[in-house]
């Protein structure tokens, strides 16, 4: 257990940014003017549309080029090379299939609010939700300077992970596995389990491991959402007898901005400690940054630090098939 509270403190205390990619221009754009990028143009809805895909005609979806340019739209028709949008901005635009990098669906909430797509809400800050990447996306990260994370959906219900640090000679030697398994149980709930363990690489001396198993339920949205999840310690010595229960949310309250929080309690039998992270999050379509403040409390006091900052990068094709 103590090398799973070690494990823990690695991933509290730095600084981060993030950028969102934009549209170049667009609010100066009048409707019928060509999309400023390599690929897209505009013009009227072709006649014919193509059957057998996964693209439904009248959603709207977060569409990104291969050149980077980002915009919302209604797909009004597809063909077997092209895929035609209504855009508020630009009027129609038709971009050719090889020029597409992601397509990714918007909520109803989405595309009434004018949100980007920026991720499925797959965590809270180091606690996990119960809903997963998509295949063949990923997330790169660096939390607190020090450590660095990457994940990737395998398929869209199966994601796996690690955590490394940046520079090993300045905390404790470790590579840490992050394996997670999620499946859908309704429109808005979904169930999921998975394993954080750590194992001294044996630099310094270092060896042995320690992590984590936990289970999860997640009901809400990527933007909104509200996790319960329960986990027990993993050791040299067996599984921890006393289970740590979790309790987070995510709200997003603006386009590049969400409230996150992750509440912890442990010793139900004894001091029941409770404590977590509350903080926000800045998001863009491929980066966010977010910074947290620690808190906690028992029957021995309490405080409030800050003592979380990550950036993260998402990377990979959404495309749909």
């Amino acid at each position: 257990m103590r090398a799973l509270l070690l494990l823990g403190v690695l991933l509290l205390a730095g600084s981060a940014w993030a950028q969102q990619p934009a549209l170049p221009g667009a609010p100066q754009v009048p409707a019928g003017t060509p999309l400023p990028a390599p690929g897209v143009r505009t013009s009227e809805l072709p006649e014919t549309s193509v059957t057998g895909r996964h693209e439904v005609i009248g959603q709207v979806y977060s569409v990104e080029t291969a050149g980077g340019t980002i915009f919302n739209g209604t797909l009004r028709a597809a063909t077997e090379e092209t895929l035609t949008f209504e855009t508020k901005e630009l009027g129609i635009v038709t971009l050719q299939r090889a020029n597409l990098r992601q397509l990714s669906p918007l909520t109803l909430e989405q595309a009434r609010r004018g949100f980007d797509y920026v991720g499925n809400g797959t965590r809270m800050f180091l606690a996990p939700t119960a809903r997963n990447l998509h295949q063949g996306e990923g997330e790169a990260q660096i939390l607190n300077i020090f450590v660095a994370g990457v994940n990737y959906g395998i398929t869209d219900n199966i994601s796996i992970g690690a955590l490394v640090p940046v520079i090993p000679a300045l905390g404790i030697p470790f590579v840490a596995l992050t394996p997670k398994v999620s499946v859908p149980v309704g429109d808005k709930l979904r169930v999921g389990a998975g394993v954080l363990y750590g194992f001294g690489t044996g630099v310094e001396g270092i060896t042995g491991g320690a992590g984590v198993g936990y289970g999860v339920a997640t009901y809400g949205s990527a933007d909104n959402n509200l996790t319960l999840g329960l986990g027990y310690g993993i050791g040299s010595e067996g599984i921890g007898g006393s289970p740590v229960a979790v309790l987070g949310a995510n709200v997003r309250v603006s386009r590049l901005f969400s409230l996150v929080n992750e509440t912890y309690l442990a010793n139900f039998d004894s001091d029941g400690l409770a404590g977590g992270l509350a903080g926000v999050r800045y998001a863009s379509p491929r980066f966010s940054g977010s910074l947290g403040m620690l808190y906690f409390a028992s029957r021995y006091g309490g405080g409030v630090y800050p003592a979380y900052l990550d950036v993260t990068f998402r990377f990979g094709k959404v495309k749909l098939r």
